[in-house]
């Protein structure tokens, strides 16, 4: 079994768990030791009781860069850094690959960072998002919410600005904005509509809306809609099609002229939507859970450890 050093900060209060969810799997297949400081590498791995194989770094989560190990240039073990938000930390996160000497990269996004990082190309592992199904699914809940549309709107997300205002005071429309980036005690769930409390909320929707933003993210909201058995009306592109999900079989793809024409197509053929929203669910609980990317992520460590 693998021995993996992770680093980084205590992700369970944040509104973005999924690191977190993943420590919490990791752990069921790895012999997995959490450090959460910043701080040089080698006096880390004299407090630690155990000789990592591999470090993990994740330390682009929140506002800034944190932690900071410093020293990984120095040491013979394969370092691996998380990339979520590309377009973010660039020039931080440059100097610090490159000072660092990182081996690998593992980003969320694959287009994007190549069109950004080309120079890390071949440090590349592409590491796309996955859901947490067991708090994303069907809790057997009335689907009371004919039209859904959660998170951010904003000129990075033109195309939700547009849903917004087709709809925005239409019954049957429901809009919850983003709550924004911070720490979050479990008794706020339901004031912010964050955790379970959203994962439900996603469960009563007919349809969902989201789109992928400007920079052509597959966002978790992708993932996370079909893990909720609800109908997905978002566009589509190269890079989400080849994580598998299939137009008008997993979701119904849609652009800025046809959203409504879509959304009322659906409303009025149940039967057809329980389908497509049958199909993505299976799709999404068979390859895209945070548990298939521990195993993923797990695979590739250990080819990475076997060839150093």
């Amino acid at each position: 079994m693998v021995n993996i050093l992770f680093i980084a900060e205590d992700t369970s209060g944040l509104l973005y768990k999924n690191f977190s969810y993943l420590e919490e799997e990791l752990s069921k297949i790895v012999n997995i030791k959490i450090w959460r400081k910043s701080g040089h590498i080698r006096s880390i791995l004299k407090k630690i009781e155990m000789a990592p194989d591999f470090i993990l770094i994740l330390n682009d989560i929140d506002r800034r860069m944190s932690p900071v190990i410093r020293g990984l240039a120095h040491i013979e073990i394969p370092t691996g850094l998380f990339v979520n938000d590309v377009h973010r930390f660039t020039k931080l996160r440059k100097n610090y690959v490159d000072k660092n000497q990182i081996s690998y990269l593992f980003p969320v996004v694959r287009d994007k960072f190549i069109e950004t990082y080309p120079e890390y190309r071949k440090k590349m592992k592409w590491f796309p998002h996955g859901v947490n199904i067991e708090l994303f699914r069907d809790y057997g809940i009335e689907k009371d919410i004919p039209l859904l549309m959660t998170g951010a709107v904003n000129n990075d997300y033109p195309l939700r600005q547009i849903i917004v205002e087709a709809y925005e005071g239409q019954p049957g429309f429901i809009h919850h904005r983003h709550p924004g980036y911070r720490r979050y005690r479990e008794e706020e769930e339901k004031q912010y509509m964050i955790g379970k409390q959203y994962a439900k909320e996603l469960n009563r929707a007919k349809i969902m809306f989201t789109s992928p933003s400007v920079y052509y993210y597959p966002v978790l909201k992708y993932f996370e809609a079909l893990a909720s058995k609800t109908l997905l009306l978002a566009p589509t592109f190269k890079e989400l099609e080849d994580l598998g999900f299939v137009p008008d079989v997993h979701f119904v793809p849609i652009h800025k002229h046809n959203f409504k024409e879509k959304a009322a197509y659906f409303l009025k053929n149940e039967e057809e939507r329980i389908k497509i929203a049958e199909q993505g669910y299976q799709f999404v609980r068979n390859h895209h859970s945070i548990q298939v990317r521990a195993r993923q992520l797990v695979k590739k460590i250990e080819y990475i450890v076997r060839r150093t």
